[in-house]
């Protein structure tokens, strides 16, 4: 038999290249974002391509500190026509601009094709979006909202996108909603980004610890599955959600 070799007080995850995640159907993208910008650009999706680093993010052991427009990840992730896209993070209010509208994720930009996101559009709420519309021209942005819950407290939610409507759900305060749609889901041509969308005025700074992408509408099941799966993460990061 071969030796087994135990390394203690070794973080395995600075040197893993993938994860196990429990549910891998549709999977484009797992970035733990932490301790590093490399790693934050690090994707651990198996054989998907990495992201890149826009500005210089501020990385510490349990999230990356981002401000969009500024400091962000480039991710190579192409929004489908269907998605699934969690994340665990909070708001950080910008002394100098508290108003401006902080963007978790998203490929979102105003006027047509929208795209979508996962933002903080008040001081009570997050909201997911997708694009929906008969033609480019008719395309409207929908978007649905959860309240009341508190942005600036770190959150694990989750925005379901089909053809049908969107599901925003936050999982830290367990609020579900949905809007159904009935002219055609238009996706946009954009790459999702991370720490902000397209639109320039969502400035806002966020604290982001995990983002995951699927290209598929996750089932109930395999959504529980994935949360499950990031709260024990981020726990073990020191983050409750």
């Amino acid at each position: 038999m071969g030796v087994q070799v135990v390394a203690k007080g070794v973080d395995a995850e600075q040197y893993a290249t993938e994860y196990a995640a429990p549910v891998r159907r549709g999977l484009e993208g797992i970035f733990f974002t932490n301790t590093s910008l490399e790693k934050c650009a690090r994707n651990y999706a198996a054989g998907k391509p990495a992201g890149s680093i826009v500005g210089a993010p501020a990385p510490a052991a349990g999230y990356v500190s981002l401000k969009g427009n500024t400091n962000y990840i480039q991710t190579q992730i192409q929004e489908t026509e269907s998605i699934t896209m969690l994340v665990i993070a909070r708001q950080v209010l910008d002394p100098a601009n508290p108003a401006a509208i902080t963007m978790f994720c998203g490929t979102y930009n105003s006027g047509q094709v929208s795209g979508v996101s996962i933002y903080i559009p008040a001081a009570d709420r997050v909201s997911g979006t997708a694009g929906f519309g008969i033609d480019d021209a008719g395309n409207a942005n929908t978007v649905t909202s959860v309240s009341p819950l508190v942005p600036t407290n770190w959150g694990l939610y989750s925005v379901t996108i089909s053809p049908t409507g969107v599901t925003t759900k936050s999982h830290t305060a367990n609020l579900s909603t949905t809007n159904v749609r009935v002219d055609p889901r238009r996706p946009s041509t954009r790459t999702v980004r991370i720490g902000m969308g397209y639109y320039a005025a969502h400035s806002g700074l966020s604290d982001i610890a995990v983002y995951q992408h699927h290209s598929v509408a996750l089932t109930a099941d395999e959504l529980t599955k994935t949360v499950a799966d990031l709260r024990a993460y981020a726990a073990r990061r020191g983050i409750v959600v």
